[in-house]
């Protein structure tokens, strides 16, 4: 850290605060949902409050398993306060991202240093995967929040023996606000990751006693119970059946979504998540025994190895997965980042911007090679949403840099994170509204049309695209046999599916872009009066 940074307080808090806000409250606004996860929740939530049901959630009128209740609650409060939009639903993700970098904040400047702790923060609010899931609609970064404050606060326990009663209720406090989130993963991997450094260090005797913990077992029975006995007299044990068996055991079993991937996926998708700081991970892999000499290291590297290890393993793999063992790993970047990080780690950034220069390239030659309709009208558009300020700041990013890269003026921490600012503000601005452009705007053009012809019965056929009820305000629900009267929302090769299926059905044009369809189904009847 240079000395202007040591010395000046209102630039250590002035950076800090910079880096949350743009990393994750800015320009929330200013782009479409994307579905699905987004769509999902906030539909989900939408009908929540239309229906004020506060005890299960419902996705266009149908139950909804996939997750607990808490970040649905997060939410419907949000949209509350300011209104059914983007920026109500996602504020909770924003909140939730930023009380997830204070709290690594803390623990850092406990542990090490101020400076470490500030770059912390840095690092973490503009690793690339961090600012997509705290700008998101949904609960990944709550998840991440209590994880963290989980596997934090045991680390605390083990070296603090004389406080383990206070530390271990706040870990069940944190395991049953995890749980109320998405699921068992709050508890299995810190499960997992204490239990093996317990044992590593000789210490399994105390870690049996943090698992039969009473106390700390009722309190986490006290904070669950009330809604489980909830969406029981809502749901009955369909909510356990599906989230418990198909959105947790089948997920981890089979492929859900056309989400599956190989053994190797994570080795790809872990560098593509860390950028622009991916190079760092290759740096500590290569001295790692070196590094787990120091029992916090150990730790850490645990709880990101567990981490690695249950979602390579698993049948549905998706990027954000691999985030939850993360935090750890970027507190490891920031207290070694004068060794971690160097020169030729910067190629990682640099040929991520060299893409996004050429992406409207890559995606108009992809267009041309999709067997799908769907694909191929959604990416033809790509330079209808491509223009001058998606290319000048491409150029402008890629140009800046390479300065940074270049020059020889800053340290190569400093380096990285100003890189990291360039890509959060280049993502969060430019590309973000090209992939909405493409995939979203057609669908909340759509769900618009369709809701200014009140008292028509509108279905989705072939598609699941729940953003489209959020921008219509109204349940839409799935049909498989459309019939006469019926507003469709469909995209280009489901309405080739239905024209072959029903050759007869006189089917008008309401809406038609980007491979999304709503269309009329005319009664003939009506059509020869006119």
């Amino acid at each position: 850290m240079t000395p202007t940074l040591r010395q000046n307080n209102a630039l250590h808090y002035g950076l800090l605060f910079a880096a949350v806000f743009f990393a994750f409250f800015w320009n929330i606004w200013g782009f479409p949902l994307f579905d699905l996860d987004e769509g999902a929740f906030s539909e989900a939530t939408r009908e929540m409050l239309a229906n004020s049901n506060f005890a299960a959630t419902y996705l266009d009128g149908e139950p909804r398993y996939d997750k607990p209740i808490l970040s649905y609650w997060f939410q419907a409060l949000s949209v509350s306060l300011f209104d059914l939009s983007e920026f109500s639903l996602r504020l909770p993700s924003a909140i939730a991202a930023s009380c997830w970098m204070l709290v690594c904040y803390r623990f850092a400047r406990q542990q090490w240093n101020s400076d470490t702790a500030l770059f912390t923060v840095l690092i973490m609010a503009n690793t690339l995967w961090i600012g997509i899931i705290g700008k998101g609609a949904i609960a990944d970064a709550w998840l991440n929040l209590f994880l963290t404050l989980t596997v934090l606060d045991i680390w605390r326990y083990w070296q603090q023996p004389e406080a383990s009663r206070f530390l271990l209720l706040r870990v069940y406090l944190w395991m049953a606000l995890g749980l109320l989130t998405k699921g068992p993963v709050a508890v299995l991997i810190p499960l997992l990751v204490s239990g093996i450094f317990f044992v590593i260090q000789g210490q399994w005797r105390r870690w049996l006693t943090a698992i039969f913990y009473l106390p700390g077992w009722v309190l986490l029975l006290l904070i669950l119970t009330p809604w489980l006995w909830l969406v029981y007299q809502d749901q009955g044990m369909g909510f356990f059946k599906g989230f418990l068996l198909d959105h947790n055991l089948n997920r981890f079993s089979d492929t859900r979504e056309g989400h599956g991937g190989k053994l190797w996926y994570y080795l790809i998708a872990l560098p593509l998540v860390l950028l622009p700081f991916s190079s760092a991970l290759f740096t500590l892999l290569r001295n790692l025994r070196e590094y787990c000499k120091d029992s916090l290291t150990l730790y850490l590297m645990i709880w990101l190895g567990v981490v690695f290890a249950l979602v390579s393993v698993s049948g549905t793999q998706l990027p954000h997965y691999v985030v939850y063992g993360i935090a750890g790993l970027l507190l490891l970047f920031a207290h070694h980042r004068d060794r971690l990080f160097s020169s030729w780690g910067l190629i990682f950034p640099l040929m991520f911007f060299i893409l996004m220069l050429a992406l409207p390239w890559m995606l108009e030659s992809a267009a041309g090679s999709s067997r799908k309709l769907y694909e191929q009208e959604m990416l033809g558009r790509v330079w209808d949403v491509v223009g001058a300020p998606y290319l000048s700041a491409s150029v402008i990013a890629l140009l800046l840099v390479v300065g940074i890269v270049f020059t020889s003026k800053l340290e190569k921490p400093i380096k990285f994170v100003a890189i990291g600012f360039i890509q959060t503000l280049f993502v969060f601005n430019f590309f973000i509204q090209v992939m909405a452009g493409l995939q979203q705007l057609p669908v909340q053009e759509a769900a618009y049309i369709a809701k200014a012809r009140a008292g028509q019965h509108v279905v989705a056929y072939g598609l699941h695209m729940p953003t489209f009820s959020v921008y219509r305000d109204a349940i839409t629900p799935k049909e498989k046999n459309p019939k006469p009267g019926d507003l469709i929302f469909t995209d280009a090769d489901n309405l080739s599916k239905l024209q072959k299926r029903h050759p007869e059905a006189l089917l008008e044009p309401l809406y038609s872009k980007g491979g999304i369809r709503l269309m009329e189904w005319r009664d003939a009847k009506s059509v020869n009066t006119d």
